[in-house]
């Protein structure tokens, strides 16, 4: 099979990306797939765009050739959620921003695995109450700093006409093969801007300090506040995932109720012993101990997986599992089951250095093997399934 380098990679979290977005369609896939559902999840993402004023409509006589030319293109993926629901979610092709803002000055921190675990772990032992957060559109609660031209083709023009047809329609053009074409001025980060999650990033810190947060100097996700009568109020972020800790439970209420006069009643909340915290499962128990797991997120990986996984398998692998065929020996999957080898290795990293750590070393090999994997990294694969099918 063909090998797209850009599609290729071992760094965890661009396989965690990877992995996700291969579970989303585009907007054409996706309609024909999803049909009438689809069409109304993308009418409701554009029509949230429209009205938390995500971007400036553009009079196309005013643009110049060049600015037509660096005008990045939008995209809108459909994607079926577990309860059976279709969500859009729109965004930009931030990918021609490359050729001039270094990924240095675009990466944007997020809480480490370790932090996360410390933290929780903390809650847990000082009897902390848990709240989860989750901030809704978070990009498009943040102002851009930068001029950003994006064009809106084919469907997505059409589609904000039928939003708002006395403010688009009469700026709607179209280009030599009959494609209607809409131009827009960024005023929010939308999803896909190369700066994006650093604007947040800084959006959001910035808030947390506002509120007397204090950063702590080796993860710049974990922030403590004291209250009260020197208790901890403690906050970890991944983007817009929050999960705050404290013995006052008042103190949380009064935190929630700040988030909330920031970014809405969209705002979630979820309160209890039990949370589902980045894709973990997190218990925090009466007796002061912290229990982990990822059932559903594995169950999830092996109902995709393309083959039924029946049997049995003592360890994750085998005492060949750095062996390597020749050249000449070596059988390719095809192109459908190579792509099922990267998502499922990207699912399998992610769960590897969180609740399953006993499978690291076996991923960590398969990891190396996405580019160009054989019956051989298959079988290997498999195994580490059936072992965690039984486990």
């Amino acid at each position: 099979h063909a090998v797209d380098e850009e599609l290729t990679t071992e760094s965890e979290d661009e396989m965690a990306v990877w992995g996700y977005l291969m579970t989303q369609y585009n907007l054409k896939p996706g309609l024909r797939k999803f049909g009438e559902k689809g069409v109304k999840a993308a009418v409701s993402e554009l029509t949230q765009l429209h009205i938390m004023d995500t971007w400036t409509v553009m009079d196309p006589g005013q643009l110049t050739r060049e600015d037509r030319a660096r005008a990045l293109s939008s995209l809108l993926f459909l994607k079926e959620k577990r309860c059976g629901k279709i969500k859009g979610r729109a965004c930009i092709n931030g990918a021609p921003q490359r050729a001039y803002i270094p990924k240095e000055e675009a990466a944007s921190p997020t809480v480490s695995t370790e932090s996360m675990f410390i933290t929780a772990a903390i809650a847990a032992s000082e009897g902390r109450r848990v709240r989860c957060h989750d901030v809704p559109s978070a990009f498009v609660n943040t102002d851009v700093d930068e001029n950003v031209l994006m064009v809106l083709k084919g469907e997505l023009a059409e589609m904000m006409v039928h939003i708002a047809p006395q403010i688009y329609r009469k700026h709607i053009i179209v280009d030599k093969k009959g494609t209607p074409v809409l131009y827009v001025k960024l005023q929010k980060a939308l999803y896909g801007l190369m700066r994006a999650s650093l604007l947040f990033y800084r959006k959001l810190r910035k808030e947390l300090e506002d509120y007397g947060f204090v950063v702590n100097p080796y993860d710049p996700c974990v922030a403590n506040k004291t209250v009260g009568n020197g208790e901890q109020l403690t906050v970890i972020w991944h983007v817009d995932d929050l999960m705050t800790s404290c013995v006052i439970d008042f103190e949380l209420t009064k935190f929630s109720c700040y988030l909330a006069s920031i970014y809405g009643p969209g705002l979630t909340m979820h309160t209890g012993r039990k949370h589902d915290y980045l894709g973990i499962n997190l218990e925090f128990r009466d007796d002061g101990n912290l229990d982990v797991s990822m059932v559903k997120y594995l169950k999830g990986v092996i109902e995709g997986f393309p083959e039924q996984i029946t049997g049995k398998s003592p360890t994750p692998a085998g005492d060949r599992l750095f062996d390597i065929r020749d050249e000449k020996e070596r059988k390719l999957l095809d192109e459908e089951r190579a792509v099922a080898f990267h998502h499922t290795t990207a699912q399998l990293l992610f769960m590897a250095t969180r609740a399953r750590r006993d499978i690291q070393t076996a991923v960590a090999f398969l990891t190396t093997r996405v580019k160009s994997p054989d019956e051989d990294n298959w079988g290997k694969l498999k195994r580490i399934l059936k072992y965690l099918n039984e486990t």
